[in-house]
């Protein structure tokens, strides 16, 4: 049954993406190239593992409709997920369309930066699930 599958896959992209920053970071201050090349692929597979997230997410609130009943936004489980993918997204095609992002003296304190906002906000739409889940 697709209602359990969810609670299943979410803990990937969760644990994935922080990874994947936590990966860039420490490049940044050791400048081993191994680091950064596992960093983009941590984050690529995060995303994927995501989209699966996503998708089960989605087949769930079929069943339970809590996606456009929430609001505001801001404490909707499923809207806050999927915002947190797309600046995940974003980062990776900054990433990915300007490799150099992680050794420019400005840019990859942003870079870094805004991952650690979308990490927090990765981590809060877990905790909506959560609470939606009656976990916590």
């Amino acid at each position: 049954m697709m209602v359990e599958v969810h609670p299943l896959v979410i803990h990937f992209p969760i644990a994935l993406l922080s990874s994947a920053m936590l990966f860039d970071f420490f490049y940044i201050l050791s400048k081993q190239n191994d680091l950064a090349q596992i960093g983009w692929w941590v984050l690529l597979l995060g995303l994927i593992s995501a989209a699966a997230g996503i998708a089960t997410g989605l087949w769930d609130d079929t069943l339970i409709g809590h996606l456009g009943s929430v609001s505001p936004l801001w404490v909707n489980h499923g809207w806050i997920q999927i915002f947190s993918c797309t600046l995940f997204l974003a980062l990776f095609i900054w990433r990915t369309k300007m490799p150099t992002v992680l050794i420019h003296t400005k840019l990859k304190w942003i870079y870094i930066g805004s991952g650690g906002f979308a990490i927090a906000i990765l981590f809060y739409g877990g905790h909506l699930g959560a609470k939606l889940a009656g976990r916590i």
